[in-house]
């Protein structure tokens, strides 16, 4: 792995894998969320209908970020931010895995691998016992990627979203700590 950033980061270092860096979400990255919101490419699979002003976001921060205990993390690329991967709703046994990565980085296992380093730090260094992940049913991508961790599917939430005109069903997944597995 690499030791060093390729240029300074606004938050430190959390892990160092191949080819992602993962780092702390800071209020530098405001306008990353941002953009990231109202991008047509990345928002209808986030299930935002709405447009998410700086002042929602500067909320979110406040009270999501630092309010309540999740694991808000930077992906970056080349020390360049690309995305984020996030674990929510932790409780004392589990928490739901969330990632997105801007589209031009897409198909090159970026994902994989960051929402990797965080799953294997779930199981390896916060002790939990189960991850969730959920995905709309015809985001193959996302999909594919927890399927490709390991996560069974558990179920489908029918009707769950109304997206782009239509309601969209949303596929559950879960991971146990024994099934996890290190590449």
């Amino acid at each position: 792995p690499r030791t060093t950033p390729t240029r300074d980061m606004p938050g430190p270092v959390f892990i160092d894998g191949e080819d992602v860096t993962l780092r702390t979400l800071e209020r530098d990255d405001l306008d990353l969320l941002h953009r990231s919101r109202n991008d047509p490419a990345i928002r209808s699979w986030l299930t935002f209908e709405t447009p998410s002003t700086m002042d929602d976001i500067e909320s979110f921060y406040e009270s999501t970020v630092l309010g309540d205990g999740n694991v808000n993390l930077v992906v970056c690329i080349d020390g360049e931010p690309a995305g984020t991967v996030v674990l929510f709703d932790i409780s004392r046994h589990s928490a739901e895995l969330a990632a997105w990565l801007f589209p031009e980085y897409h198909g090159e296992e970026y994902g994989r691998e960051a929402s990797e380093l965080l799953v294997d730090h779930s199981f390896s260094d916060l002790g939990l016992h189960r991850i969730r992940a959920k995905a709309l049913a015809d985001n193959e991508p996302s999909r594919g990627l927890v399927r490709s961790l390991g996560f069974s599917k558990v179920g489908v939430a029918r009707d769950a979203v109304f997206q782009r005109g239509a309601y969209r069903d949303m596929v559950r997944y879960d991971l146990l700590s024994d099934e996890w597995r290190t590449s």
